[in-house]
């Protein structure tokens, strides 16, 4: 059976807990975190022209390869959004929307091979308002319902700390996990960062990453997990 490995951290643009802003730092979190996929939220600063927070010399942050995002050519990501893969890793396919929401916030739908495996990686930064965050699921769930069928994973900044509450528009087809509290990364308190998964895919562990740098770098902690794909989604 073929596994891989995907971690989300929302990494405040390099803003770390001391408030200073230090890039280097976080990229050497980045750098630690052993995974085909990561998902970052919060990669580009807020303000126009939201110039990437992180300096990616040949489209690169440590170990991984940055996918384009940007149709603009600015930034990282799509809304702060920012995907990183494995060299090994094809792309075989790039979605963008804009999600319903009083504050602008957005998703990304990156189809990939893992393993010569096809899977679907939706890098979300759910809104603050609770009802926004059940209209953004929801738009989510309808975009990825018109697509083709792939074993997906939605990762990121979810901004829910109930496991139930706020997530009612989740369709039955995903299912969500939470590796552990995240936020504050001090001492953290809440689950704000979660995985949703297809059916098809087995979570096989997860963790929140603690190590003494993951805790200062940023205001969340990042999430590791490992899952598995089921056979009849590998290929020869």
């Amino acid at each position: 059976m073929t596994e891989f490995t995907l971690a989300s951290w929302n990494i405040r643009a390099g803003l770390g807990r001391d408030l200073r802003r230090r890039p280097l730092r976080t990229i050497e979190v980045i750098t630690g975190l052993d995974a085909d996929i990561l998902v970052l939220q919060e990669a580009d600063f807020r303000m126009q022209p939201r110039p990437a927070a992180l300096p990616a010399p040949r489209g690169r942050i440590g170990p991984f390869r940055v996918i384009d995002l940007t149709p603009d050519a600015v930034g990282l990501g799509w809304h702060g959004i920012a995907v990183l893969k494995h060299p090994a890793v094809k792309v075989d396919g790039i979605r963008r929307y804009d999600l319903p929401a009083l504050e602008p916030r957005g998703a990304v739908v990156v189809d990939i091979r893992v393993r010569q495996c096809p899977l679907r990686v939706v890098g979300v930064h759910l809104g603050l308002l609770r009802g926004n965050r059940r209209k953004q699921i929801a738009y989510i769930a309808e975009q990825l319902a018109a697509l083709d069928k792939r074993p997906t994973i939605i990762a990121g900044d979810f901004n829910e700390w109930r496991e139930r509450k706020g997530l009612e528009t989740l369709p039955d087809w995903l299912r969500t996990h939470s590796p552990g509290p995240t936020f504050p990364a001090g001492r953290p308190l809440l689950k704000l960062d979660k995985i949703a998964m297809s059916h098809d895919i087995t979570l096989m562990d997860s963790v929140v990453v603690g190590d003494p740098a993951a805790k200062v770098a940023s205001d969340h902690r990042p999430i590791w997990a490992r899952f598995r794909l089921a056979p009849e989604h590998e290929e020869a």
